[in-house]
């Protein structure tokens, strides 16, 4: 873990030690009871709704997902701030140390940014006319609504600024990793904190076990999207993997694409959505080749004819019409794809676009792939040096490539990383397939 994410976590645990000293902690002697009962029953909400999470797969790493923010919420709709605050943390110290056993420094960062979203949706709540309370129930629409867009946005500010510092990627990355499309989940979710503290008023325990099973079915159905999010993507990396089958120059060619693809595109600062895309369109660029009458070409160890490029020169086309049959696709991904071929200056294929008038997505994918091609060995030459790389884009810059991006592309420390991590696992392996032979001495490999 590096300096300046430990610096990170230091600060945010300050600031949350803040938030607790200026909490406010009153109350109701009237309703005493109440008030510990409440407490003591959205400690145990809070904790099992945190310790039933969701451990999702995010690239080659993982992140988790809760319903935990629902009892959070309505904590802070029942309590003043420092009782809120306890109900979080208390859940989430109990969760980090018995049921994930993360390491101390994340679950002092976990437990600390928790501190602060409270806090600070609290504050906003209490700002707006909200007044916390257990046996009383005054529905303010707006300060509620406070509360929830508070809560998320420091939220996921907090966590991607961490994974931004601790990844080394840019920030819009980190977010889209961390929040993406659930946020919209979250927040039609959220509802259900409103629910649970009025049932909870007006019916005390009754009305928190009411609100269980629909918690529980938002749990189920983040579940599910997940799920089906993550087996979409496995079975277009698979539908990948058995196309490149066929040639083992090629083999595991189009997700490195998608990989450089994505920071270029990343760096270039485009929405995450649109980082999505290019990674999409990146991994399913040459889908087109699955159809048979490629396999001979793909096979061919010498040089196409004419007729042979003819035919290879059909590939985006053919890729970006598989790339369509697939509705949420079309659109910026099947253009990407289309016209990943097409050069700069206007003599690529299959349309001969230039310029601007080639969509973005192209410009990256051609550039993503011809640094993966010229990093990898073949028959004829072995995998090409880091320098040798750049200078080549650079030859290229304005003729075949887009110049602005290969300006970017040179100025990147984190592609030069991953093309020389990749360079020099080339070199560990030979130009040429191997065979291995008996001889009378024992088994020998040879250049096939």
């Amino acid at each position: 873990m590096t300096v300046v994410v430990r610096f990170y976590v230091a600060a945010v645990a300050v600031f949350a030690g803040a938030c607790l000293a200026l909490a406010g902690w009153s109350v109701p002697t009237a309703a005493l009871g109440l008030h510990w009962n409440a407490l003591a029953a959205f400690v145990v909400l809070g904790f099992l709704s945190e310790a039933f999470y969701l451990r999702l797969r995010v690239g080659t790493g993982e992140t988790n997902s809760s319903v935990a923010f629902i009892p959070f919420l309505a904590a802070i709709l029942l309590f003043d701030t420092g009782w809120a605050i306890s109900v979080a943390a208390i859940s989430e110290l109990a969760v980090e140390f018995a049921v994930r056993k993360k390491p101390a420094i994340k679950i002092v960062f976990n437990v600390s940014q928790l501190v602060i979203c409270v806090a600070l949706a609290s504050w906003a709540f209490q700002a707006l006319g909200g007044q916390p309370s257990t046996a009383e129930w005054v529905f303010r629409p707006l300060a509620i609504a406070a509360a929830v867009g508070t809560y998320f946005l420091v939220n996921t500010l907090a966590v991607s600024f961490a994974v931004a510092l601790g990844d080394r990627i840019a920030f819009n990355k980190a977010w889209w990793r961390i929040g993406g499309f659930s946020l919209l989940y979250d927040f039609a979710s959220s509802a259900l904190a409103g629910v649970l503290a009025f049932l909870y008023v007006e019916m005390q325990l009754i009305g928190l076990i009411i609100v269980i099973v629909p918690i529980w079915f938002v749990r189920h159905t983040y579940q599910v999207v997940f799920e089906l999010e993550q087996v979409n993507r496995d079975l277009l990396e698979l539908m990948v993997k058995a196309i490149e089958a066929r040639d083992p120059y090629t083999s595991g060619h189009s997700l490195r694409v998608a990989q450089i693809a994505e920071q270029i595109a990343s760096e270039r600062g485009l929405a995450a959505r649109v980082v999505g895309q290019v990674r999409t369109a990146a991994l399913l660029h040459d889908v087109g080749k699955i159809h048979e009458d490629f396999a001979p070409l793909l096979r061919k160890n010498g040089k196409l004819d004419q007729t042979e490029k003819a035919l290879m020169q059909t590939h985006p086309s053919r890729s970006a019409d598989l790339v369509s049959t697939i509705s949420g696709f079309r659109g910026p991904i099947v253009e990407a794809v289309r016209h990943h071929h097409e050069k700069f200056d206007g003599t690529g294929y299959p349309l001969g676009l230039s310029g601007g008038a080639i969509p973005l997505g192209s410009r990256i994918v051609m550039i993503a792939d011809t640094m993966d091609a010229m990093t990898t060995n073949r028959p004829y030459r072995n995998a090409l040096t880091y320098d040798r790389v750049i200078g080549e884009l650079g030859q290229l810059a304005g003729r075949q490539f887009d110049p602005e991006l290969v300006s970017l592309v040179v100025r990147s420390a984190t592609i030069r990383s991953m093309v020389t991590a990749r360079i020099a696992g080339q070199a560990e392996r030979p130009s040429a397939p191997t065979l291995e032979v008996l001889t009378s001495t024992g088994r020998a490999a040879v250049r096939a």
